[in-house]
């Protein structure tokens, strides 16, 4: 086990596919400052990220 304490952000986020790194890339925000943001689970980061659309092969190249 690594030790890693997976968010209700973190299960949304990869059931979409996407990577915290190409969602602060999305949003404008540092790689720190995702981490804090899937860290804390907040609700309005929650509906933000429920927000996002699956990936796809063509969503992929308009990142």
């Amino acid at each position: 086990m690594t030790g890693r304490k997976f968010t209700e952000f973190h299960k949304l986020v990869r059931e979409k596919g996407w990577t915290l790194v190409e969602i602060g890339e999305r949003w404008g925000v540092s790689k720190r400052q995702m981490s804090r943001v899937a860290g804390s689970s907040s609700q309005r980061d929650i509906d933000a990220a429920t927000g996002l659309p699956y990936k796809t092969k063509t969503l992929e190249k308009e990142v």
